[in-house]
């Protein structure tokens, strides 16, 4: 999925996309459904940032009221790695790099985070709904 992509179908869920020199952070998400990326990163980075900031306004996280800032920014991760990392193309890198989680993430034009995410959150689940009789194998 291209930026350009991912751009269109952040708009679908409502969010607007603007640019800014944000310093040193990626990118936020505002209140009012305004994603900020910062023109000054990567592509893959803005590519990763965008599908965080999309997770988080998919799940409702609010920073308003009290919450558990590790526990969103995981589930926003996790949210960012199904959109962006499909179990086919996560198993082809995989056999084509073995473990390295590095190679894997320039394999798949993703963050190591999201990588590291994916083998965590969503291919446990995965694996666990397979044993469970729920999925196919890939």
């Amino acid at each position: 999925m291209t930026l350009e992509d991912l751009i269109a179908a952040a708009e679908e869920f409502g969010l607007r996309v603007k640019w800014d020199n944000l310093g040193r952070r990626a990118g936020e998400l505002r209140r009012s459904g305004l994603v900020l990326l910062n023109h000054r990163k990567s592509v893959l980075t803005q590519r990763c940032t965008l599908a965080h900031e999309m997770g988080h306004w998919s799940l409702g996280h609010d920073w308003t009221l009290y919450h558990d800032i590790e526990r969103d920014e995981l589930a926003a991760d996790a949210w960012a790695a199904r959109l962006l990392i499909s179990p086919v193309d996560y198993a082809l890198a995989e056999r084509l790099h073995g473990p390295h989680a590095g190679a894997i993430a320039r394999e798949l034009d993703v963050s190591t985070r999201l990588v590291e995410v994916w083998r965590s959150e969503v291919w446990k689940g995965a694996t666990t709904a397979r044993r469970k009789g729920h999925l196919r194998a890939v």
